[in-house]
């Protein structure tokens, strides 16, 4: 050890020498480095343990393509032995030129750690663990977060592992994962030998609610037919998923094609979403259909009030046909738009149809009223002539026109004999359906009656 206490005996230019050589071996040694040199051996001892392993995995990946089958076989006993932290090394290096052999292998190994770590990973999330697992945000933003949602999305996960996946990404993403879901549904005979499971359900849903997106009308008839045939009382008791269920199916209505939209209605009405009645309002203001029409009054009948009456005024004198009966006789006639807009004006006047003039009652608790049962009765006709057999026999066949349909009637022709019997017929018709306007329109005036004096204008005929 050097005596410092010396220094002053020696020459000044030796002393400059020995300051330097005891400051050179100071700073050497790190003695002011404000903590020991060993301070960086543990990232030095994880990095060298990163790099060894990297270094394993690619000797042993070119140990794949031995010329020896057992050193083959033997490493790829080593890369599964070194487990699931070897697999980012692996999908590397397999996108890389390797041959046939090292591929097959590496698709193996990959594919079964893969299947390892996401086995360890979502028993971890089913207990309660952290949740790294795809776009488990996705399911959450709508569930929340509970054991019963977890599974949801387990089972989800499992069935549709590239629908998960896609959650988030692009149209094209989006639509092969929506395209494998339908794949899957039919290769399972969903919909005709199967009844749909809720996890189909909100594997179509799901995307539907990404921003921007629209599936198109094909998968909007899927979801239709599916909801249709779904147990709706299922979610409606379900106090975990039955609600954000709804809405999420509510989201889908209001982005679906207008070409379903009598179908989407009939669904708002059974599954009782308030959302049928904002459809409705928006659409019997637009579409030309008869048919949409009179489902948007049933939807405003069952889910509106009497503030809503004046925007079915307008159509009382509208004759288009919306259902064709089958006979022609006083039980048949047309149900057109006029008799549905009256008979949902009566319903939402808390007015039983039959006291407005229809013979059958029409009221329903879902659907607020049954267009198809809106009969127009056939009153009785005055001013017979008691003493003209040709109109007693007239009146009489009235009855036996009640029985026939057009179908009938038309098979009749093929036999000469029988054209007297047609045209007695064909009369009687004409009395009927003359007599059965006459009811039309005092049912719809007795409507009209209903509507608030300042709402009523003159009905626009279409």
């Amino acid at each position: 050890m050097i005596d410092l206490s010396t220094h002053r005996q020696l020459p000044r230019h030796s002393a400059a020498v020995l300051w330097g050589i005891v400051l050179s071996t100071l700073l050497a040694g790190g003695a002011f480095a404000g903590e020991p040199p060993t301070a960086q051996k543990p990232e030095k001892s994880s990095q060298t343990k990163s790099d060894q392993l990297a270094e394993r995995v690619t000797e042993l990946v070119q140990q794949l393509r031995s010329v020896r089958f057992a050193q083959r076989e033997n490493a790829t006993e080593m890369l599964y032995q070194l487990g699931h932290a070897t697999l980012p090394a692996l999908r590397k290096i397999r996108d890389q030129k390797v041959d046939a052999e090292q591929t097959d292998r590496l698709n193996r190994i990959i594919d079964s750690l893969a299947e390892q770590d996401l086995e360890s990973r979502i028993q971890s999330f089913l207990r309660g663990g952290e949740a790294d697992l795809d776009n488990w945000p996705k399911l959450e933003h709508w569930f929340g977060d509970s054991p019963r949602v977890r599974e949801l999305y387990v089972e989800l996960y499992r069935m549709h592992p590239e629908l998960v996946e896609a959650l988030g990404g692009s149209r094209q993403q989006l639509t092969l994962g929506m395209n494998l879901v339908k794949r899957r549904l039919m290769e399972r005979g969903v919909s005709t030998r199967e009844m749909p499971r809720r996890v189909d359900l909100i594997a179509l849903l799901l995307p539907m609610t990404e921003p921007g997106f629209d599936a198109g009308i094909e998968y909007d008839v899927i979801v239709a037919q599916l909801l249709q045939r779904y147990q709706v009382n299922d979610f409606h008791a379900d106090p975990v998923i039955g609600e954000p269920f709804q809405r999420m199916v509510a989201l889908w209505m209001t982005q679906s094609d207008e070409n379903i939209r009598e179908q989407v209605l009939r669904l708002a009405l059974q599954w009782k979403l308030d959302v049928g009645l904002r459809l409705a309002l928006k659409t019997v203001q637009q579409t030309p259909n008869p048919i949409v029409l009179a489902r948007c009054m049933q939807a405003i009948a069952r889910q509106g009030n009497r503030d809503h009456i004046p925007v079915l005024a307008p159509f009382l004198n509208d004759p288009r046909i919306v259902f064709r009966k089958p006979y022609l006789g006083p039980r048949g006639g047309d149900v057109q738009v006029g008799d549905v807009a009256a008979a949902a004006i009566a319903f939402l006047s808390d007015v039983p149809v039959t006291e407005l003039g229809f013979a059958e009652p029409a009221e329903h608790d879902i659907f607020g009223i049954i267009y198809e049962e809106l009969v127009i009765p056939v009153p009785p006709e005055r001013n017979r002539k008691a003493d003209d057999t040709a109109e007693d026999k007239d009146g009489a066949d009235d009855l036996e026109a009640d029985a026939l349909d057009i179908e009938s009637i038309e098979g009749l022709g093929q036999f000469e004999d029988e054209l007297p019997k047609i045209e007695i017929l064909s009369k009687s018709l004409q009395r009927l359906n003359q007599r059965r306007a006459s009811a039309r329109a005092e049912i719809h005036a007795k409507a009209l009656k209903l509507v608030p004096q300042n709402d009523r204008g003159a009905p626009e005929k279409s």
